[in-house]
């Protein structure tokens, strides 16, 4: 089922794992954290990453069970940055990718993010 605004989930603690690979790092990052998602809709406005300095959220297409968007952040003072995002629900699991990248001294610099996320039990 979808809403004009989100994509349904089933609600409940989730064990996500995010790969983050930047410009300038050799490596690849994953970090793993568990999170507790209480409503039954995620929105490309879920993934405002600054609650207090939010990002520009543009250009949302919601298809079934997946949505995509367009993202633009302020930097403090520095250039925008700028990509595209997007992730499926299949209730129980959610997976999605971005990118962003900015122009610094001539140089584009940004990264590339992938998560995964699984339900693992309810909310505590």
């Amino acid at each position: 089922s979808v809403s004009a605004s989100g994509v349904s989930i089933e609600p409940g603690m989730r064990e996500m794992t995010s790969t983050m690979t930047m410009t300038m790092m050799p490596e690849p990052r994953s970090h793993t954290v568990k999170e507790c998602i209480e409503t039954d809709e995620l929105s490309p406005e879920s993934f405002n990453m600054d609650k207090e300095n939010p990002c520009n959220i543009t250009d949302v297409n919601i298809d079934g069970n997946t949505a995509r968007w367009s993202i633009s952040c302020s930097t403090g003072g520095g250039p925008v940055m700028e990509g595209q995002w997007e992730f499926t629900s299949n209730g129980d699991s959610i997976s999605g990718n971005g990118s962003m990248s900015a122009e610094f001294s001539g140089q584009t610099m940004g990264f590339d993010m992938t998560w995964v996320g699984e339900r693992v039990g309810d909310c505590e």
